[in-house]
Formats: structure tokens, C-alpha cells, sequence
């Protein structure tokens, strides 16, 4: 019995191996693969990604992998054009990784294979001594930065200066295709700089309501006039300074700076004296004969120009302008910076506009660069007014972590619930409120954020918005602020992080808002606000008496003739009062 069982089982193992012989004769040569996408070598990025390698196969396939890291996710599939993913998952690990695909096609001899690397998970090198701060700034980043899924793949140096390593990250997200472009002012081709900024102590920029200190000139302009006359072009006085207090307007003309006269050569050190203050300035008052081509200088004297500390306030003037031969009354606003502590001032020049039965309104936002979401949307509703209420001024988006966490809201007409927290003078304003359906708007390059969120949110209202002057700067995003404490010394984190939207989603605007009455007044010499005498304003009031939108060629376009200046050098980098501008929701403590 044991032979006979002995013997079968000897014929059966000699079956199977003929079997087995004879089907590996039958195998075609090769793998049965064509055109194959994948390399002998790929790589993978560090926090993971998703791989598709298309191919053709032969016959029916099957793939495997040699790690758990990288999963097969289309084990099998059929002959003909094929697709393999692979599901790569993140490396935390501090050393690098291999994995090797096998894909075998049935009926052939050989198999298909390569490899997937990943490098190591550390993304960071370095101890220095702002780490503490750069590992905080990184983990905002990476949490609530509009573009913050690229900074995963970055390696971050926290050897940095903070200030550097908060630029090596928007850098190194810039460097991925150009995620963040809407962070930040662009001219052509060129990135002049980020919206998103990181300040400790005393800020590199400042906001209204904030204390400065210096004369309270806001703005100089080096400029000649004619062929005789050199020196100072005042472009703005801050209300309550020594400046104001010594009689200097909007279009004064200084000449000389303790005795020595303004020059090519010296006019940033002498413009410089004139900001801070405590000197003595010769002072001219300009008017135009021939037509506005030749200034005639008439002098004011030599003026003792103080300095102090004083408050920036947010309005500088608000006023009611008649017009000759009709019944209008024009409210205008000088508008220097949305700031929530000034709230109150707005809705009172707004009251007394309402009260002066305004039926046309001109705000001057040509200095204004943003400030507080929350006063953006106040000053909405104050020209919006009742017929509005409860419809969408602003819609903001998030990042898409926040957003598929449900994160975003909105801040609508006299609606005190906002994303952002309740804030109850957006209820208040409805009673001030002068609800016009068409406004016009005074605007420059640096006109930004929050007042292009004006523009934006009461056009998807429907409401006409008149733009004079040139584009606007086209800042789309806003900032959410963060503060911390870090060797005894505050720092405050704006980065972007999110968008603006109106009411009908529109949000393209980030190379600005073209004016309907597009013009350079820069060479033009500055008038009086809220006046016929500037430039801008008096378009604004030729385009609201006539009805009609004033041509480009028409000779009353330009008032006084032209007025011409030639300006020379840049004032503007060097004065002390630099509003911070933006779309922005007041900073929080981190603790």
C-alpha cells in the first residue's frame, strides 16, 4: 500500500512540474509594457502627493508596492491604455525612503519595476536667536496664510533674523509658480512688495489714531515752477498740528529752510527739517496768470514752523459744496485711513451731510490705503443707507483648510453680526446714512484695500460708483493680525489671508480699478481740497453740475489752464506719516 501511494504521489509532483515547464515555455518575452510614464527614479515631495503614471499593458495587469507609504491605489487593470496611482503619504520621519513598484503583465516572463523617493521629513534647520519667534510665525503661517499649503514643501532656516525668515516664506511660496501673486503691489513684471508684513516695536509704518510726532505736513513735493522757482509743494496739512496751527494749506509753496534755499542737491535734507519741524521756513502763496501757464509767487512771510506730538486723525476735512446755478449740494470727505476708533467722527460728518439734504457725495480716497474691514463696511452703509440693509457688502474667503472647515462670512449693510465679531456702529449708521444710489470717488495708485472694498462692495450693490484720477493699486486680499510677546518686545504679524468678494462674487481687481476719468494730476499744482482749485475735485463738480461724464479733450477739463509744476526727487518715503494701509482685521493677542 505505502508503494502504491508512494508511486502516485511521485506521478503527481512529475505532473505538475510538466505543467509548470510547459507554461513557462508558453510566456511572452518581455513585460508586456509600453510607453511607460514613470522613470527608473521618482521623486516625491516631502509632505505627499498623489502620482499618476499612464502606460499600456499587454494583457491584464497587477501592481504592487514594496512600502506602506506609497499605496498602490489601481492594484489591477486590463490590457490596453492603463493608469497607475500611486497615494504617497507624508514623510515625518528625519531620514529618506524607498519604495519599489512592481507591475507584472500575465502572460509574460518579466515584470516592470521602479522606484519612488522621498526625501527626509526635516524641513528645518538652524538655532538662533529669534527661533522662538520664526517657529511661531511658521506655525501662523502655516495655518492661516491664504497660500499656506505650498509651505510645507519649503525648507525653513529658523537660524534667520525674524524679519528674514518671514521673508524666506513668502519667497519660497512665490517660488512655486507664483501661488501668492495677490500678495503683494506689482509694477509689470516686478513684485515692488508684500502686502503681508511682520513689525516689532515700533512699527516700520503707521496707522490713523496712531501718536506721531514731527510738524504735521503730510505730504511734500520737490518741484520747480517755471523757469524761476524751486522748492516745497505742500500736498496736505494734518488737521490740529503745528503745521495747521501756523496757517499752511494744500498748495502753499516753500522756497528756503532756515535761510538756505531749496535745491536739486539739498532738497531731501531740507524736505527731512520740514517733516520733523522746529524751524523756519519761507512761505509763498502761488496763483496763475496766462491762462495757469506762469506762476506768480506772493509771499507769506517767513513762518516759524513748530513741532509736536499730535494724533493722526482719519478725517481731515468734511464739508457741503454749493454749485453755481443749481440746487445740489455736494458732501465731500477727505478720507485719509479706515480706522474703527474714528467710527463715531464718520457717522457725524455723514449726519451732518444728511441733515444738509447732500444729493451728491465726492469722497477723496486718493491717500487712503486701507485700515479696518469693520469702518470699510460702516462707511458702505452710510452712503448705501435703509434700502439696503442686510445685503452683502463684502464676502470674505479663506484659505482651503479654513474654508473646507467651514471657516468665511460676511459683512453686510447695517447688519451688526460680522465674520469678524459683532460691532454695533454698523447698526448705528443706518441713522445716519445719506442713501445715495451714485457717488463719486477720488482715487490714486495708492488708494487700497479697504477703500477699493468701497468701490467693490457698493458696485455689487448696484450702486454707481464714479472713479476720477488714476488705478487704483488693486489690493484684493485682507489680513487677520496676531501679536505675541517675545523678549520683551511686541510683535505684530499681518500676513494675507483672504479674499474680498461683493455681493455678485466679483473679486478680479488685483491690478486695480481703472477710473472712468482717468488722469495724472501729479504735474498738475495743487489747489484746496473739496475746492474748483484741485484738480480731482474739480472734475467731480464739472462732471456733477453738467450730468455727463467729462471728455478728456475738453478744455475745461483741466482748471486754471493747466497749472503746471515739474516735480522732482520723492518726498514720500522719508515722511514720518506713513498710514499702514490694507484690509485688515483688528491684531489679536497669541498667547
Amino acid at each position: 500500500m505505502k508503494n502504491l501511494f508512494g508511486w502516485m504521489l511521485a506521478a503527481l509532483l512529475a505532473l505538475t512540474v510538466g505543467v509548470s515547464c510547459s507554461d513557462d515555455d508558453d510566456l511572452n518575452e518581455g513585460a508586456g509594457i509600453a510607453s511607460p510614464a514613470w522613470k527608473a527614479e521618482n521623486q516625491a515631495v516631502i509632505e505627499g502627493e498623489t502620482l499618476d503614471f499612464e502606460f499600456t499593458a499587454e494583457g491584464r495587469w497587477t501592481a504592487v508596492s514594496s512600502a506602506d507609504w506609497c499605496e498602490v491605489k489601481t492594484p489591477s487593470g486590463v490590457a490596453g491604455e492603463s493608469l497607475l496611482r500611486l497615494k504617497v503619504a507624508k514623510n515625518n520621519l528625519a531620514e529618506a525612503r524607498t519604495a519599489t513598484i512592481t507591475v507584472h503583465v500575465k502572460g509574460y516572463a518579466a515584470s516592470a519595476s521602479f522606484v519612488v523617493k522621498q526625501a527626509e521629513g526635516t524641513t528645518e534647520q538652524g538655532d538662533g536667536k529669534y527661533r522662538s519667534v520664526n517657529e511661531w510665525v511658521a506655525d501662523y503661517m502655516k495655518n492661516f496664510y491664504l497660500w499656506n499649503r505650498p509651505i510645507e514643501n519649503l525648507f525653513l532656516d529658523y537660524s534667520l533674523s525674524y524679519d528674514r525668515f518671514f521673508t524666506s516664506i513668502l519667497d519660497g511660496v512665490a517660488a512655486q509658480d507664483d501661488v501668492n501673486h495677490d500678495d503683494g503691489f506689482w509694477q509689470g513684471q516686478k513684485r515692488m512688495y508684500y502686502y503681508s508684513n511682520l513689525q516689532s516695536d515700533a512699527p516700520v509704518s503707521r496707522a490713523p489714531g496712531q501718536t506721531q510726532s514731527g510738524s504735521g505736513i503730510y505730504l511734500l513735493q520737490a518741484t520747480r515752477l517755471g523757469t524761476d522757482y524751486i522748492g516745497f509743494a505742500v500736498m496736505a496739512v494734518v488737521p490740529g498740528t503745528p503745521a495747521d496751527d501756523a496757517g499752511l494749506v494744500r498748495g502753499d509753496f516753500i522756497t528756503s529752510v532756515n535761510g538756505v534755499e531749496v535745491t536739486d542737491a539739498n532738497y531731501k535734507t531740507l524736505g527731512q527739517y520740514v517733516y520733523d519741524g522746529s524751524v523756519e521756513i519761507a512761505v509763498s502763496q502761488v496763483t496763475w496768470e496766462d491762462n495757469g501757464s506762469t506762476p506768480v509767487l506772493s509771499s507769506k512771510g517767513n513762518i516759524q514752523l513748530g513741532a509736536a506730538s499730535f494724533t493722526d486723525p482719519a478725517i481731515y476735512m468734511d464739508k457741503v459744496v454749493g454749485i453755481d446755478g443749481t440746487e445740489k449740494k455736494v458732501g465731500y470727505l477727505l478720507y485719509m485711513g479706515f480706522n474703527i476708533d474714528y467710527d463715531d467722527e464718520l457717522m457725524a460728518a455723514f449726519e451732518r451731510f444728511r441733515q444738509q439734504n447732500v444729493t451728491d457725495l465726492i469722497l477723496d480716497l486718493r491717500y487712503n490705503n486701507g485700515g479696518d474691514v469693520l469702518s470699510s463696511a460702516v462707511l458702505g452703509t452710510l452712503v448705501a443707507g435703509n434700502d439696503y440693509k442686510g445685503q452683502v457688502y463684502a464676502h470674505t474667503t479663506f484659505n482651503e483648510d479654513r474654508t473646507e472647515a467651514g471657516e468665511g462670512g460676511d459683512y453686510k449693510i447695517g447688519v451688526k453680526e460680522t465674520v469678524e465679531r459683532i460691532y454695533e456702529p454698523l447698526e448705528t449708521a443706518l441713522q445716519h446714512a445719506v442713501g445715495l444710489k451714485k457717488i463719486y470717488v477720488l482715487v490714486s495708485q495708492t488708494t487700497a484695500s479697504a477703500s477699493e472694498m468701497v468701490i467693490n462692495g457698493l458696485r455689487g450693490l448696484d450702486i454707481e460708483v464714479n472713479l476720477i484720477g488714476q488705478t487704483t493699486n488693486g489690493k484684493n486680499v485682507g489680513m487677520e493680525g496676531v501679536m505675541r510677546s517675545f523678549y520683551n518686545h511686541e510683535f505684530l504679524l499681518y500676513p494675507v489671508t483672504f479674499y474680498v468678494e461683493n455681493a455678485k462674487g466679483f473679486r478680479d481687481y488685483s491690478t486695480g480699478f481703472v477710473p472712468d476719468v482717468e488722469i495724472d494730476d501729479s504735474a498738475i499744482y495743487p489747489g484746496e481740497f473739496g475746492t474748483m482749485e484741485d484738480q480731482l475735485g474739480y472734475i467731480a463738480l464739472v462732471w456733477i453740475k453738467s450730468g455727463k461724464k467729462p471728455e478728456l479733450q475738453a478744455s475745461s477739463l483741466t482748471r486754471g489752464g493747466g497749472s503746471p509744476m515739474k516735480p522732482f526727487g520723492d518726498l514720500w518715503d522719508i515722511r514720518p506719516i506713513r498710514p499702514m494701509g490694507g484690509a485688515v482685521m483688528r491684531p489679536r493677542t497669541d498667547e
